[in-house]
C-alpha cells in the first residue's frame, strides 16, 4: 500500500508542478519584475564566473552563512565550497559552459526562489583530457540585503544528457 500512494504522489508531482506555471494572475512579482530580474542577474553573473573558469571575485554573490549542496553532498559555505571544491576543480578545466539555460524565479517579500535547468559542458586539460556532459538543475534560494540580493542555499545536482 505505502508503495502505491508513494507511486501516485510521485506520479501527480509533475502536474503540481505544471500548475505552478500557469498565470494565475496574483503573482505579480514572477519573472518579470525588476526585482526577478536583479536575482538573475546575480544568477548570471556567477554562472558567466563559472564559463571563464575565473571564480576569484565570486564570494560577494553569497551570504556569508550560505549553504552549497551539490548531487546530494553538502558542501560547506560557499567560502569553504570555494576554497575545497570548485575554485581548485576549475584550475584543470579548458571550458566550462552552459546551454538550454532557463531560470524561473518567485519572490515573496525579502526572500526569492529561483529554479535553474541547463546543460553543461566540462572539458579538462592535461594529458588525459576528457570531456563531460550533463543535464542539470539547480533550486537557489536568494536573501534581499543592503547590498543586492545574495545566494543563501544552492542546490545542484546533474545527470548524463538523455538524447
Amino acid at each position: 500500500m505505502k508503495k502505491i500512494i508513494l507511486t501516485l504522489l510521485l506520479l501527480s508531482t509533475p502536474g503540481l508542478m505544471y500548475a505552478q506555471h500557469n498565470d494565475h494572475g496574483d503573482h505579480k512579482e514572477m519573472a518579470s519584475s525588476e526585482e526577478a530580474d536583479a536575482v538573475k542577474k546575480v544568477l548570471k553573473a556567477y554562472k558567466n564566473a563559472l564559463e571563464a573558469l575565473d571564480v576569484s571575485d565570486t564570494e560577494k554573490l553569497f551570504t556569508e552563512n550560505s549553504a552549497i549542496f551539490e548531487n546530494g553532498s553538502h558542501e560547506g559555505t560557499y567560502k569553504q565550497y570555494l576554497d575545497h571544491h570548485i575554485g581548485p576543480e576549475l584550475a584543470h578545466f579548458e571550458e566550462f559552459s552552459f546551454s538550454d539555460y532557463m531560470v524561473n524565479v518567485q519572490i515573496e517579500g525579502d526572500v526569492a526562489v529561483a529554479f535553474e535547468t541547463y546543460n553543461y559542458k566540462i572539458v579538462t586539460g592535461g594529458e588525459e583530457s576528457r570531456t563531460i556532459e550533463r543535464q542539470a538543475v539547480a533550486t537557489s534560494v536568494l536573501k534581499k540585503t543592503d547590498d543586492g540580493w545574495k545566494i543563501m542555499q544552492n542546490h545542484g545536482s546533474s545527470r548524463p544528457i538523455k538524447n
